[in-house]
This record gives structure tokens, C-alpha cells and sequence, in this order.
């Protein structure tokens, strides 16, 4: 006789309402696959599981679930919380017996984690937090360049031509005690012009539909010049350079979920040779407070220099809000770290900088979504193909053509691991290890063919010699790369075209 929680009966029956295709995979939520990365990733440490669908049915996943959680302050429908996880918990443990059951595995808010070594199962505590957190802003403000920074890790490739993000790229931090799903996503496009630009807009859509807390990322230009002695309301004259555009930033006033705007790029108007963060610049000063004029609700607006990586004190900083449900993060100390405190970082109504439980406040209750060493819904594929994009875009510089695309047409990893299973060997001879890769770069025009290849070859070449070290250093193997280069008409406009290649 099959025994099931009533944590799982509550799924089991939820999922019932769903489509075959969503219950399928929505199933893979936390739980590697047998087509999962079950080795690390040589120089990251992170397991990558699929499928790469799995980001569209996680705000159903945890709709599905929200039940057992209640509501909090942001909740969209404004309701009063109504019974907490751990009381809904307790009610079902005691009306619904039955021989065989298991009980669900939900501690409580006294009780320490423990680990169930019949199955194997971390024990989730009820004051566990998790939660979805889409980035989003206007092309080139330097989104996938903080969501690497966050991570401490190149997950996202990031270079300094706008839209070279085209997809929605999923990177997971967490803790003992926290689950932050940080999804980056296109740079935002008022008007797209073609059929690729359309299906970016939709993933941007789908993302800000199914987030829990927005991080809005702008740089120090998007307040437009200020005058601060003037009473003259120029908010509409300038919605246009907020860094978000006026549709989203009309979203972001009616939404009821949490907002955090990040400031970035401020060192690019330090005003003497000291620390911005010592001496923060007027023109950032600026932007902070013209952003806390158009969202007074906004939760923080944190200036950073995400270039700077993992350790820039603004991106510590915004790290610590995100994770401040961790008993070892002082959000505090982190802010402090910023310098004198600017006005219009907090809202008025807060009485300064946050503390750990307001900060903590506005992620919601809820078990982790996704396995512990959960890192990116991205397949190995999928990050061979955007590292060669990269390296294209930095090879080529301003001739790069916008309509590349690069496909990964064979991913030969037979002999990838080929170090490992031959350690115990007495004879072992090392770096045997391999990953060859065949890529089809697809540009639009015969023109285009010839800038991507370049006289005699060599262009194609530089990239191909570029890319299999970024390759090398991100698998950790040795990396045989053949690239060739075809013409695809208008391939950003053919619908099928798009839906082949993972846009639509």
C-alpha cells in the first residue's frame, strides 16, 4: 500500500486539476531527473537539472501550494492571513488518520532541522522562506551582470552591447534556511519590431506575472536631470528615462508584491578618486531619490558597481536582504557598510534602514522549490551555446550582427569523464578527458556570413580559439569545438524558426 504525506496528498490532488504535460513537469520541481547532471560541473560545483521548461510552471507549482503557507502583507487579493502552514499542518495531522500515513514533514518554529534517514529527506522548518525574484529593467543597465555577481558565479553571459540576453536564465541561492530563485530576463523593449523580440517581451511578461518580489535594475542615468530646488512635477516628462519604461514602471505602481530598484553603474559618475559608497556621487544621489518619487513603496533602491563582482558593498548589501531570513546576515551592518545613509533609499514611512525581520517579511513563507545543490534550469547545451555567443560579440565588437544565433548541433560528453572513472587506475594518465562540440552559427545574409568569418577564415578562427577557453574553463575538460556558419533568412521572423530554437 502506497503511504504519502498529507503535504503530498495536497500536491498529489492539486496537480490533478493540470494538464498531463504541466503534472509532468511540474513533478521534476526539487527532485534531480534521469536525464539530470548527476556530476559537478568541473570549476562550478553545481549540479544542472532539467528540464529547461521547468521556470514557466514554478508560479504554478507554488499557487498550487500557497494554501498551505496563508498570506502576507503583499498578497494580491489584500485577504487576512487566515491559518499559518504550520497550524493547516497540525489540523490535518489530527482529523485525518489512517493506518500507513505518514506525517508531513514540517517541523516547528522551536524545533531544529533534522534529516529522515529512511528516506533521506531534509525536514523543512515552518519558517523556511522562499522565493521567486525576477530582474528585470531596459537593455545594457547591467542585469545579468548583477545576477553573476548574486551568485558568485558566470551564469549569464553579459557584455556591453544591449539584448545580448534572449532568454529567461534561472539561478538558485540556497540556504539552510532560505530559497532564492533569481530568474534574469530580456532587457525590455517598448515597441519589438520583429517575431524574436515579440517572444522576448513574453518571457519577460511570464516572468514579472509569476514572481513574488521584483528587483528593478537601472543605472544612474535612467532619473533624467533633476533640478532639487525646483517644486515643478516633471514625473511624466521623464518616465521615459526611468530605466524601466512607462507600461512596466505602471505595473510595478499596481502591483502589491515588493520592489527593490538596484542603482547600478554609480562609479561611472564618482566625483573624486574615493569609494562611492564613501562618498556617494550627487548624479546617483539623484537617481535614488527621483525613483523614490515614482515608487514611494519601494521596499529599498540600493546603489551598486554589480561589475565590480560578488564583493561590491552594494551588491553585499542587496545579497543580505535577499537572505536575511539566515540567523548569520546582519542586514544592518551590510547597509552601513554603504556609507552615509541617502535619502529616499527607504521608504519614509519605515524609520530608517531595514531590519532582518522587515527584511525577511517580504519573502514569503515556503519549502524550498528546487534540491539543495540546485543551481540553473539551464542544460549544459544551453550555456555552451551562449558562451560562444559571448565570445562572438566580444570578438567582432560593433561589426557583430544582431541576428546571430548560435546552435549546439552535437554535444559528444562520452569521454568527459574520463579522469574520474579512471582514478583508482594504477597506470591513470590524466587530462584524457574530453567534450567535443559541433555549433552552427546562423546569421541572416550572405553579408553577414562574410563579417562572421572574415578574410580567410580568420575571424571564425579568433572566436573558435576565444571560446574553447571560456569553454575549457567552464566544464573543466578539454573542449574540441568545430564552428560552422550558415545562412538562415530571416530566421527572427519565421514563427517556426523561433519555436525550433527555444523563443516562442
Amino acid at each position: 500500500m502506497m503511504c504519502l504525506s498529507i503535504h503530498h496528498v495536497f500536491t498529489l490532488v492539486a496537480l490533478t486539476s493540470f494538464s498531463a504535460a504541466a503534472r509532468s513537469t511540474i513533478a521534476f520541481v526539487g527532485k534531480p531527473t534521469s536525464q539530470s547532471h548527476n556530476r559537478h560541473t568541473a570549476g562550478h560545483h553545481k549540479k544542472l537539472y532539467l528540464p529547461s521548461s521547468l521556470p514557466s510552471t514554478v508560479g504554478a507549482y507554488k499557487r498550487l501550494t500557497s494554501h498551505l503557507y496563508g498570506k502576507d502583507k503583499y498578497a494580491n487579493d489584500g485577504d487576512t492571513p487566515k491559518l499559518t502552514q504550520n497550524e493547516l499542518l497540525l489540523q490535518l495531522e489530527t482529523k485525518l488518520e489512517y493506518d500507513g500515513r505518514i506525517s508531513s514533514k514540517v517541523t516547528s518554529d522551536d524545533d531544529d532541522e533534522t534529516t529522515d534517514d529512511d528516506n533521506e529527506e531534509t525536514v523543512i522548518s515552518s519558517t523556511h522562506r522562499c522565493a521567486l525574484v525576477t530582474i528585470l529593467g531596459l537593455p545594457n543597465m547591467g542585469k545579468s551582470t548583477l545576477l553573476n555577481a548574486l551568485l558568485s558565479d558566470d551564469l549569464a553571459i553579459a557584455t556591453n552591447r544591449p539584448q545580448t540576453t534572449r532568454h529567461a536564465i534561472l539561478g538558485v541561492m540556497t540556504t539552510d534556511h532560505s530559497q532564492i530563485c533569481l530568474t534574469d530576463t530580456p532587457g525590455i523593449i517598448g515597441s519589438p519590431a520583429y517575431r524574436l523580440q515579440e517572444g522576448m517581451m513574453d518571457v519577460v511578461n511570464g516572468a514579472v506575472r509569476d514572481c513574488d518580489v521584483f528587483l528593478v535594475v537601472t543605472d544612474v542615468y535612467s532619473g533624467g536631470k533633476m533640478d532639487m530646488d525646483s517644486d515643478e512635477d516633471d514625473d511624466d516628462e521623464n518616465l521615459d528615462k526611468m530605466g524601466i519604461g512607462e507600461d512596466m514602471l505602471a505595473r510595478l505602481q499596481q502591483a502589491h508584491r515588493p520592489v527593490i530598484v538596484v542603482v547600478n553603474k554609480v562609479d561611472l559618475v564618482a566625483d573624486t578618486d574615493e569609494s562611492v559608497y564613501t562618498n556617494t556621487p550627487v548624479k546617483a544621489i539623484q537617481t535614488i531619490q527621483k525613483w523614490r518619487s515614482v515608487l514611494p513603496d519601494a521596499f529599498a533602491i540600493i546603489p551598486t558597481c554589480a561589475a565590480n563582482g560578488p564583493d561590491d558593498q552594494g551588491v553585499v548589501a542587496l545579497r543580505s536582504i535577499l537572505l536575511a531570513n539566515d540567523p548569520d546576515v546582519n542586514v544592518g551592518a551590510a547597509i552601513r557598510n554603504l556609507g552615509r545613509p541617502v535619502a529616499g533609499m527607504f521608504p519614509a514611512s519605515s524609520g530608517g534602514m531595514p531590519t532582518n525581520e522587515e527584511a525577511k517579511a517580504i519573502l514569503p513563507l515556503g519549502p524550498p522549490l528546487y534540491h539543495a545543490d540546485f543551481f540553473t534550469d539551464r542544460t549544459d547545451r544551453f550555456c555552451a551555446s551562449e558562451l560562444i555567443r559571448e565570445t562572438l560579440f566580444e570578438t567582432l565588437k560593433k561589426e557583430m550582427p544582431y541576428c546571430c544565433e548560435v546552435r549546439i548541433e552535437t554535444f559528444d560528453e562520452s569521454k568527459r569523464y574520463l579522469d574520474e572513472d579512471s582514478a583508482s587506475g594504477s597506470n591513470n594518465k590524466k587530462n584524457k578527458s574530453m567534450i567535443r562540440i559541433g555549433a552552427l552559427i546562423l546569421v541572416e545574409r550572405d553579408s553577414q556570413k562574410g563579417i562572421v568569418v572574415g578574410k580567410g577564415g580568420q575571424k571564425i578562427k579568433d572566436v573558435g580559439m576565444d571560446a574553447r577557453k571560456k569553454l575549457q574553463a567552464f566544464f573543466g575538460v578539454k573542449i574540441f569545438l568545430d564552428l560552422r556558419v550558415k545562412v538562415d533568412k530571416n530566421w527572427r521572423s519565421n514563427k517556426e524558426k523561433l519555436k525550433q530554437y527555444g523563443y516562442m
